[in-house]
């Protein structure tokens, strides 16, 4: 089985693209295959990579509460975005996509058919086709708070195994040229141990460990992911801090600390959900902080997870590699 883009996802990508080719890029990065530019013997989480927040919010329900983006997941990678965090809901032997209790649509009335991961795939699939010198980092979790290998199992058996050699799925961090053209798997879930079918080589790279940074502390996490080679991750994502206090306790002190690849890799979100201002008013805060952060050519951001993300800051990133 594999997932056809029906005549609607062909004609949003076609806009994506025009879109994409009528959009003034000021400093010569080529938002959609900046990738090809980069030494392929590089590890890919060595890299600055711009990524979105709860990526398929773009037409959810309770907007000014859940709403994260305001483009669908082609255009987020046609602006330079190579890390999508994925929520989800397992339904019978599917995958539907949510923002904790609220339901994503494809569409902007926000009526019909729930989002699926297929959804998801169709754009995803897409823009490597066309642009193979790139790779997408999903980072994938039940966001129900139950039925976790449920999820996995159906992530797995749906939409994996039929196109598995799309995916990069072993459980160590790859070079950016064992990446290309791969969708590489961030598996934020827990799996059924007991299936002889799942192994190191075929479930992704393991952040089942991760804890929710809901406490309004500072503290980022330390994630030992269990991989093969031992890879140990860094995570600042307190979501629950109004922007001021988000910019000034949280991100900016974890950019200032200037963490080394070669020790870590570094995941620092610039989303928060503090307050009532909602996801759009806090980002147009945090967002507009990080465009005036200095960040040299050269240092180490490591992947950064963004609200409402524009071409201006995505450069940003990509161009400090």
């Amino acid at each position: 089985m594999r997932f056809l883009l029906n005549n609607v996802n062909k004609n949003v990508i076609l806009f994506a693209e025009l879109i994409y080719e009528s959009t003034v890029i000021p400093m010569k990065i080529d938002l959609r295959g900046w990738m090809s530019e980069i030494d392929g013997s590089k590890k890919l989480f060595e890299l600055n990579i711009p990524g979105t927040h709860d990526c398929v919010t773009q037409y959810v329900q309770l907007p000014h509460f859940a709403r994260c983006q305001d483009r669908n997941i082609y255009e987020q990678l046609n602006i330079g975005v190579r890390a999508l965090d994925i929520r989800v809901k397992p339904k019978g032997d599917r995958l539907v996509m949510i923002h904790a209790f609220t339901k994503a649509f494809n569409n902007p009335n926000r009526l019909g058919k729930q989002m699926d991961f297929a959804d998801v795939l169709s754009h995803v699939y897409n823009f490597l086709d066309r642009n193979p010198s790139e790779t997408v980092i999903i980072q994938f979790k039940n966001d129900t708070g139950k039925n976790y290998e449920w999820s996995f199992d159906n992530l797995y058996k749906t939409y994996i195994k039929p196109d598995i050699q799309r995916w990069y799925l072993d459980n160590r961090v790859p070079t950016l040229d064992e990446a290309r053209g791969k969708v590489v798997l961030l598996r934020r879930c827990k799996m059924d141990k007991t299936n002889p079918e799942y192994t190191d080589e075929n479930t992704g790279i393991d952040f089942s460990s991760w804890v929710e940074q809901r406490p309004v502390i500072p503290d980022s996490l330390v994630l030992e992911t269990g991989s093969k080679d031992g890879a140990r991750f860094i995570i600042q994502d307190r979501y629950k801090y109004k922007p001021l206090g988000k910019w000034f306790e949280c991100v900016k002190p974890f950019l200032d600390y200037k963490y080394s690849a070669k020790e870590q890799y570094v995941i620092c979100y610039l989303s928060t959900s503090g307050g009532i201002a909602g996801p759009k008013n806090n980002s147009d805060y945090v967002n507009s902080e990080f465009l005036k952060y200095e960040t040299p050519n050269g240092i180490y951001l490591g992947t950064i997870y963004i609200d409402f993300p524009t071409p201006e800051i995505t450069r940003k990133i990509i161009g400090s590699n």
